[in-house]
């Protein structure tokens, strides 16, 4: 699934592609089929033409490009039939128009409150208050991560179930829960606080080195191919700028990603600056 535009620049085009399918540069695969060219006086100017096709999964379950773009009409249409009058008079000027906006942002707001409140969650709670002097298994520590994680779900009124797996030094805990999208949060940010919080708790009662890693509906492979997509993208434009390209903050296992598909992309470096949790990756054309 994908549109073609045109415009006098190669940005530019993308920036109208981008706009026109509210979507961002993680969200599609970008090919510049044509640079475009400024002329001279007017005479052999050529537009640049650039293909946009739909990678996101959520975004791909749409039938077809319009009904990607037309996607926000089709949900209000929805609210609209939904609702009933309170009452046969007029409602006052801004009563409704703009709540389903503010809803959106409200919840993505709660979605960072949450993130970092979880943050901030003990390593341990009162029922583990010792310090555990009898080493255990990885196999029990794990399975008390995992009960501890779940309850932390629980007193987020959220329904849950959990798998964990073991391999090595790698703990696996895979949730299952209706509320899939509340526990992972806008771009992972609540599945990744939840993650920090397990990894603490985890170090807490394991005296050998482990890496946890929680999942929710194979969430982690899905951002993997969006990270490695973003990479391939930023990467174009850094050449095409010739300038420094400045990635969002993300923890360091996405960074980790990110560098690894940049590593193999000719003609460029990359680095990281900023400090912890707002750290973020920078790409160059060499």
């Amino acid at each position: 699934m994908y549109r073609v535009y045109t415009d006098e620049t190669v940005d530019r085009a993308i920036a109208k592609g981008l706009e026109e399918l509210k979507v961002s540069e993680a969200d599609v695969k970008i090919d510049v089929e044509e640079e475009g060219k400024k002329g001279l006086f007017g005479f052999g100017r050529k537009d640049a033409v650039v293909r946009l096709t739909v990678i996101n999964p959520e975004l791909k379950m749409y039938e077809s490009i319009d009904a990607l773009i037309a996607r926000d009409a089709e949900q209000a249409d929805s609210i609209v039939a939904e609702e009933e009058p309170e009452d046969d008079g007029a409602s006052g000027p801004g009563s409704s128009d703009s709540s389903d906006s503010m809803e959106e942002s409200e919840n993505e707001e709660a979605d960072v409150i949450e993130a970092e409140e979880l943050a901030h969650v003990p390593a341990q709670d009162e029922e583990i208050d010792e310090e555990v002097h009898v080493q255990i298994s990885i196999e029990e520590a794990a399975k008390q991560t995992r009960d501890y994680v779940e309850r932390i779900i629980q007193d987020m009124n959220i329904e849950r179930t959990s798998e964990v797996e073991v391999l090595e030094n790698e703990v696996h805990i895979e949730l299952f829960s209706p509320m899939a999208a509340k526990l992972i949060g806008k771009r992972g940010i609540t599945l990744n606080a939840l993650q920090e919080v397990a990894q603490q708790f985890f170090n807490s009662i394991y005296r050998s080195y482990g890496v946890i890693t929680l999942d929710v509906e194979n969430y982690r492979e899905k951002r993997r191919e969006t990270l490695e997509n973003l990479a391939v993208n930023m990467s174009k434009k850094a050449k095409r700028i010739e300038g420094p390209v400045k990635l969002e903050p993300m923890p360091s296992f996405e960074r980790k990603i990110m560098h690894h598909v940049l590593s193999g992309i000719e003609g460029i470096e990359t680095y990281s600056e900023g400090a912890e949790p707002n750290r973020y990756i920078v790409i160059e054309k060499k």
